[in-house]
């Protein structure tokens, strides 16, 4: 499952392709995947934000609390001690009810959210499987979210478009696909 959002449509890019199962409520996303064939494509409804392309409210969170996926991937507008930051209610609660489909949670964001409230909370640092941020992740925030629990995979900064592939773990790993 795919949030809506800049960092989560390159991320979505990167997995254009690729036989898949794609739950998102971004219609910038959907559009990625629409014409796939090898795709299967579920667009959630309800209200769509003009300002996003994003559906949300009680329409997609109803369709939500029926499906299961192995993967929810959000984004982030501000990342705290308290954990995910959004700066839209509405939004937030369909980020929480995608938290609640999902058996992993992915957060991707760049290191210039962390530090930073939005309006509403969406989750603890806890909540969150594995963090996806780049190399500019200062120490002490590194060091915050691993005593969370939460596995943080970090990626080199660049002027290109993003490339999942060179992503690298804090702990050496190769990230999961």
């Amino acid at each position: 499952m795919l949030d809506g959002g800049t960092t989560t449509y390159e991320v979505a890019r990167q997995l254009v392709g690729r036989p898949l199962q794609v739950v998102t409520n971004s219609l910038p996303v959907a559009n990625l995947f629409v014409s796939e064939s090898r795709t299967d494509l579920v667009l959630l409804g309800g209200y769509v934000s003009p300002k996003t392309g994003v559906c949300l409210g009680p329409y997609a969170n109803e369709l939500l609390g029926r499906l299961h996926v192995s993967t929810t991937v959000l984004s982030a507008a501000g990342i705290a001690e308290e954990g995910l930051f959004n700066a839209h209610l509405l939004l937030a609660e369909t980020e929480q009810a995608m938290l609640k489909a999902g058996s992993r949670v992915i957060v991707v964001a760049d290191s210039s959210k962390f530090g930073r409230r939005s309006l509403t909370l969406v989750c603890g640092l806890s909540d969150i499987n594995c963090l996806v941020v780049d190399e500019g992740l200062a120490p002490p925030w590194r060091k915050k979210v691993a005593q969370a629990g939460v596995r943080l995979v970090t990626t080199p900064v660049s002027d290109d478009d993003a490339d999942l592939s060179t992503l690298s773990t804090s702990h050496g790993e190769e990230p999961a696909a």
